[in-house]
């Protein structure tokens, strides 16, 4: 069997900013046009090949060629001081210029095949491989192979197991490499086209400059490697379903930015990061406690997952410092660590943990060294989904719950700085900083005549406590490092299928409409006091290797929706 299947997704979007005349920030108004295409070409060559060797063993092979193309182009034109109120066109501008004019170009061609074989329908065994060749790799790095295998054994068919007393039952193995390439133009550092330099004299002096991320020619394509292993039950006439899996997986040669000394003349740099690893339990309970002759029942799902990361090898000197917030403070993988640790600045502590007060000031100082202040990979998360269903009602409300997970909170260290939110009402109040007298010299605490530590005795006001070098964002970046455990009410849906022999006079096969609502409830206990911020709205990107921080999050929407289905 032979078949040839493609598509095309593309978009376009025309977008306009205006900022009238009168501001403070653009007094003479300014007016910019972008034009935006994105496009990607998808297509499929396939073999297909079913053979059943006798009536117990069947084979089936999959051969194909895969081609993509994905194809950007972005250009984009202000015009500065806005001629005429009310005409908005970079044309009826005094000064116009073009501030990019981007085109990007990426190919991926690829080779594989899928076999399976098959033994009395419980045994299965399934071997697959791919070969891409990419145009965003270095030639001699762009080509690379990646296999995998698995098997499953549904024991209860094999062994003729009683349904009373197991219904189904599936073990489960798999080994998978998985390879990807860099996104486009990471290989070469290339000068880029500035604006020219007009003279006072009306003098053009076109000028070009380098980019601040040093690009990498001996660039290669990064692993994953996982094996995975897993059981599958099903018991009490199939009231309660278990699926259990266990994973490990490796990644090798990640592509990620790394921070460069500045003067190299450049910020950052791709490479290659050496080993990851990841392991874990994902735990699927399914049970249906209630289910009556009259049509009820109630089926509850839970979902929990644990994840654990280490960085085994981050290159030559054991760590590689991504960057995020700033450049001595954000993301860092490290030899023995999990991935993606928040590295920063923290107060000043004894042997015993007590925060080291300058007795002159009365305020904390900071450590000698940044150091590691935040882990943002979550304990554990788990999702509880509950669903009744009477006569053609549909109840359904899911709760999540995610425990642990460190960030840094833009918002709070603004706010408390600031003196806005509710604890910090009371602005006369002197405060005494829990802690004992350290010598900021010697990062050690200064102890009496009898050899003891010396508790912190000395006032401060309520300015020097939060806006100074205390709390807030003047602070030790460690101070403004919450626990970002939250409990939510994800969603909550009440929808009703009308029967059909209600409809059997109308044109419609089946009808059904339902309300739903999102986000409806959350807490986050761990939060600061009066915060009221959402965990869950950090502001990284989840490709850039930068996590665990909040630039200043938009409140949390609680969303409500109505569906109405319809068939003919």
């Amino acid at each position: 069997e032979l078949m040839v299947k493609g598509g095309v997704n593309t978009y376009s979007e025309a977008r306009r900013s205006i900022n009238r005349p009168g501001g403070s920030s653009i007094p003479l108004g300014r007016v910019w046009t972008e034009d935006l295409t994105n496009t990607e070409l998808d297509f499929n060559y396939i073999a297909t090949v079913n053979k059943d060797f006798s009536e117990d063993l069947s084979f089936k092979a999959l051969v194909g060629f895969n081609n993509n193309q994905r194809e950007l182009t972005r250009r984009r034109v202000t015009g500065n001081q806005i001629i005429q109120a009310g005409l908005y066109l970079t044309s009826a501008t005094s000064q116009q210029q073009s501030n990019y004019d981007f085109h990007s170009l990426r190919r991926l061609y690829g080779a594989y095949f899928d076999m399976s074989l098959s033994y009395k329908d419980y045994l299965f065994f399934n071997l697959v491989g791919r070969n891409d060749w990419s145009s965003t790799l270095p030639e001699g790095n762009n080509s690379y192979f990646y296999p995998g295998a698995s098997v499953s054994f549904v024991f209860t068919d094999a062994l003729s197991i009683p349904d009373n007393i197991l219904n189904s039952g599936k073990v489960r193995v798999s080994a998978t490499k998985v390879g990807n390439d860099a996104g486009p133009y990471r290989t070469n550092t290339n000068y880029f086209i500035n604006t020219p330099y007009t003279t006072p004299a009306g003098t053009f002096t076109n000028r070009a400059g380098l980019l601040n991320t040093l690009r990498n020619p001996q660039l290669k394509p990064e692993f994953t490697t996982e094996y995975e292993g897993g059981l599958d039950l099903k018991f009490l006439n199939n009231k309660i379903g278990l699926d259990l899996t266990y994973f490990h997986r490796q990644s090798t040669e990640q592509i990620a930015q790394a921070s460069l000394t500045r003067s190299s003349g450049f910020s950052q740099e791709w490479v290659n990061v050496g080993r990851l690893d990841n392991k874990g339990w994902e735990i699927g309970l399914d049970a249906t406690p209630v289910s009556t002759a009259s049509g009820f029942t109630w089926n509850m799902y839970f979902a929990y997952s644990r994840i654990r990361t280490e960085v085994v090898d981050a290159g030559p000197t054991g760590e590689i410092f991504i960057g995020g917030a700033a450049s001595t403070f954000g993301t860092i993988h490290r030899n023995g660590q999990p991935y993606g640790q928040i590295f920063g600045t923290a107060q000043a502590k004894d042997d015993e943990g007590n925060i080291l007060i300058d007795k002159d000031t009365g305020m904390p100082f900071n450590a000698a060294k940044s150091t590691i202040i935040g882990n943002p990979n979550p304990d554990f998360n788990l999702g509880w989904t509950n669903t009744f269903t009477y006569k053609g009602f549909t109840l359904s409300a899911l709760i999540d719950w995610k425990q642990g997970g460190d960030f840094y909170s833009f918002t709070g260290a603004s706010l408390v700085l600031r003196g806005q939110l509710g604890f910090q009402a009371d602005r006369e109040a002197l405060r005494v900083v829990p802690g004992v007298y350290g010598d900021p010299g010697t990062y050690e605490a200064v102890l009496d005549d009898q050899g003891n530590k010396i508790k912190n005795t000395t006032p401060v006001t309520a300015f020097d406590s939060h806006f100074t070098n205390g709390w807030g964002a003047y602070g030790a970046d460690a101070v403004n490092v919450y626990d970002g455990t939250v409990i939510r009410l994800r969603e909550v849906s009440l929808g009703y299928s009308i029967p059909k022999s209600v409809l059997s006079k109308t044109p419609f096969g089946s009808a059904r409409f339902s309300v739903s609502g999102r986000n409806l409830w959350w807490k986050a206990p761990n939060v600061m006091q009066d915060l009221n911020l959402d965990p869950e709205f950090l502001s990284e990107a989840a490709d850039s290797n930068i996590q665990g921080f909040e630039y200043g999050a938009t409140p949390t929407t609680r969303r409500y929706g109505f569906n109405l289905s319809l068939t003919f």
